[in-house]
């Protein structure tokens, strides 16, 4: 493999690395960012169920829980009341709140039907769990991912093509110093131009 090319595909490997992760963080924050408002959504329902209102219409598209779904845990753990489209999982971490009123957990829970962003709020007599659908998210989430890997093989083809330029232009001196060294080889003569000398160490040499 030539020098010019070796230096061309360094280049593009330096700035599709740099390109991936800056990317990779991107994608992180913006996932976090998605996450942090879901979450958000789950934690103002507080005052309904502080109200006790979320026990009384537990049902989505209805009053706090619009776009929600919900189910009541008795003090056992089990399923009383639910408006998921599956049977949500109850996990050691959902029992453990079970009864400790103002205790809750996070989880994000994957089902037949997709992944849920679900939280498990402690009752006096129970717990009640809150969740909404990651399916918006993913779908952000998996645009954003198309987007990064492409941007990153434009980045990276582009890089190419400037690092070629560059070692084009790096290179030429020492291509005509080859080229003279091969001329003296095969002739023996030794008044073969090697063209415009210059002050860098190639230009010395």
């Amino acid at each position: 493999m030539s020098l010019r090319w070796k230096i061309a595909l360094a280049l593009a490997a330096l700035v599709s690395l740099a390109t991936l992760a800056i990317g990779a963080a991107g994608y992180r924050s913006t996932r976090d960012r998605l996450l942090a408002e879901v979450d958000r959504s789950l934690i103002e329902l507080d005052a309904d169920i502080a109200s006790g209102r979320l026990g009384r219409d537990p049902l989505p598209g209805r009053g706090p829980l619009i776009g929600l779904d919900a189910q009541i845990l008795n003090g056992d753990g089990e399923v009383i009341e639910s408006t998921f489209p599956v049977d949500l999982p109850v996990t050691d971490a959902d029992l453990a709140v079970l009864g400790r009123a103002r205790s809750n957990v996070f989880a994000n829970v994957e089902t037949e039907v997709g992944s849920y962003r679900v939280r498990t709020i402690g009752l006096p007599r129970g717990a009640v769990q809150v969740g909404r659908s990651l399916d918006e998210t993913e779908r952000v989430l998996r645009s954003l991912r198309g987007r990064i890997v492409l941007w990153s093989l434009v980045v990276g083809g582009l890089a190419i093509l400037a690092g070629w330029w560059i070692a084009s232009r790096v290179t030429a001196s020492l291509r005509r110093l080859t080229d003279a060294a091969e001329h003296v080889e095969s002739t023996g003569r030794l008044d073969i131009a090697v063209g415009r000398q210059g002050n860098d160490e190639v230009g010395r040499l």
